[in-house]
């Protein structure tokens, strides 16, 4: 109590250097012209700016008169504690930082998006409303840390170092805090690695707009997930984003990078966290969906692989034995729909994160990279890396290799479960189903929605199934290949008994054929599947017919 007693006595001095610290952050934010690399010497009296520059040399003195009080005095020893007048500035400096950032994070990453007004118009009213809601976190918070790294000199304090190690902690708490609403078992304030007594990293109230979400982090994905809506939106990888139908771009690199400027490469990775939550949950949901519901239709799936066995061969009677089995089992593709879109949807978005870490690392950490990249590789050569036990660093190993964007997050395995017999059937089903409403749209050069508002893409699909299907054995994707080939040999079969007279074959192939030629060669891309696989199933010259597209 002694304790807490002085510090909350000399917490006037720490209150009172950051009420200065943010007029020094509002100068370097909006006042402070950056001095370019290269300045004509006829033009650098415009960057002197000596009024500005005395007033910060004024603050800055202030700082130290109030900092050199504290430092100035002795260790004492009160009540047989020794106290550290030093230590209590940094804490006290530390707590006021913290209160500040968590305030200008919790009060900028709100974003208005209505349930009842979600419109092409409204989805980009709202995508530009968050733009600009991150462009000045991102200017706010860059003043903070210019503000810190000028005054550390004068407080004696190491002000780049503390930025982080705050800044990190409190991303890292409220990333905990927003995953507790996919555990059983809560996180409390208690138990979190994070908080501190000392410290302590305020909580604030749930908004209205967004009453599912904890915190701002859950907020900030929650925002990405509705403007690449895949009702509204199609996923392109040659533009490397999602646009209108239009082509106006909603989510691209630029707006990952302004994320990556608002709230550093602790925020990216802590969404990319969150979304791989929101894929085990989703992947959970799918699993007990399908013990549930499919298992029912065991008779069918099983009744199904017997009447397409062998796949190589094509079965008499194939098109009715399609259209039968899929609308018996219409009732599945919907919740299957839904559960691949989230699925790929969170992926792609983890893969553009996954790619601006990575373009990051490579400019600003250079031999870092290339350290945890050979770590990485002896690890993975070395004889049974990990017979006895994980090493203890290794966890440390792998959040550097997330920060440093390495791996491909299409290759996770999330979870382990038991086989799902039927499962490459059924998803064979799920392909009939939709195709008919995708087509090849060479704007964007993917699978999009021949109807507008209807919620379905082609790139968040097939990243759903591709994440699903690697939480199982390799056989399974085998197995779809197989079946997805042995559709398309049906489909030419019968496109030939239909018009024998047509000499020209590629105008044979229906728009339906042709999008599943498409998706099966994007399916292969993302599972790192090679061609050779694929024409084991699809002849190559099939495959070339659509190279046109």
């Amino acid at each position: 109590q002694l304790v807490a007693f002085v510090r909350n006595v000399l917490e006037i001095v720490p209150v009172s250097v950051f009420g200065i610290l943010v007029q020094i952050s509002d100068i370097f934010e909006r006042r402070l012209q950056r001095l370019p690399s290269k300045v004509q010497g006829d033009k650098l009296g415009a960057f002197a700016q000596l009024g500005e520059r005395y007033k910060l040399s004024m603050m800055a003195h202030e700082i130290s008169i109030f900092a050199d009080g504290v430092l100035s005095m002795d260790n004492s020893i009160i009540g047989g504690i020794e106290i550290n007048p030093r230590k209590l500035l940094d804490e006290g400096l530390r707590k006021e930082m913290v209160r500040h950032v968590t305030e200008l994070l919790n009060t900028l990453l709100q974003f208005d998006f209505a349930a009842d007004s979600e419109t092409v118009a409204s989805i980009t009213k709202h995508q530009a409303s968050a733009m600009r809601s991150l462009a000045s976190l991102s200017r706010r918070l860059e003043g903070f840390q210019s503000a810190l790294e000028c005054i550390e000199d004068y407080v004696s304090i190491h002000g780049l170092k503390m930025w982080h190690e705050e800044f990190s902690r409190i991303i890292n708490y409220n990333v905990e805090q927003e995953v507790n609403k996919y555990l059983l078992k809560k996180v409390l304030d208690a138990d979190s690695a994070f908080q501190s007594d000392i410290v302590p990293i305020p909580r604030f109230p749930r908004v209205r707009n967004e009453p599912t979400c904890i915190n701002f982090m859950g907020r900030m994905v929650s925002m990405l997930i509705k403007i690449t809506d895949t009702q509204y939106t199609t996923f392109s990888v040659e533009k490397s984003g999602w646009l209108m139908s239009d082509g106006t771009e909603v989510c691209g690199l630029k707006t990952v990078s302004l994320l990556r400027l608002a709230v550093g490469v602790y925020g990216l990775t802590g969404i990319d966290r969150l979304l791989c939550y929101r894929i085990l949950h989703e992947l959970h949901r799918f699993v007990k969906f399908f013990r549930t519901n499919v298992t029912t239709q065991g008779v069918l799936l099983e009744q199904l692989r017997d009447e397409l066995y062998p796949e190589w061969k094509t079965p008499i009677k194939a098109v009715s034995i399609y259209a039968s089995a899929s609308k018996k089992a219409e009732m599945l593709m919907l919740p299957m729909l839904t559960c691949f879109r989230r699925i790929g949807q969170a992926q792609l978005l983890r893969r553009m994160i996954r790619f601006e870490l990575g373009r990051c690392s490579r400019i600003d950490a250079k031999t870092l990279l290339q350290s945890v990249s050979t770590l990485n590789a002896s690890i993975l050569s070395s004889e049974n890396p990990f017979e006895k036990s994980p090493p203890p660093e290794l966890k440390k190993y792998c959040d550097m290799s997330l920060a440093l964007g390495l791996g491909d997050p299409l290759q996770t395995v999330f979870m382990a479960t038991d086989p799902l017999e039927g499962l490459p059937v059924l998803l064979l089903l799920c392909v009939i189903a939709y195709v008919p409403k995708l087509s090849y749209n060479p704007l964007f050069g993917s699978l999009s929605k021949n109807k507008s508002g209807y919620p379905i893409d082609g790139w968040p699909l097939i990243a759903g199934m591709t994440t699903l299907l690697k939480q199982f054995h390799p056989s399974y994707s085998k197995s779809f290949l197989a079946y997805i080939g042995q559709f398309v040999r049906v489909s030419i079969a019968t496109c030939f008994e239909r018009k024998q007279m047509r000499k020209d074959v590629a105008s044979q192939l229906t728009e339906d054929l042709r999008s599943v030629l498409v998706l099966v060669d994007q399916f292969c891309d993302l599972s790192c599947i090679p061609k050779s696989a694929l024409y084991e199933h699809i002849p190559q010259y099939v495959m070339e017919m659509c190279s046109d597209l």
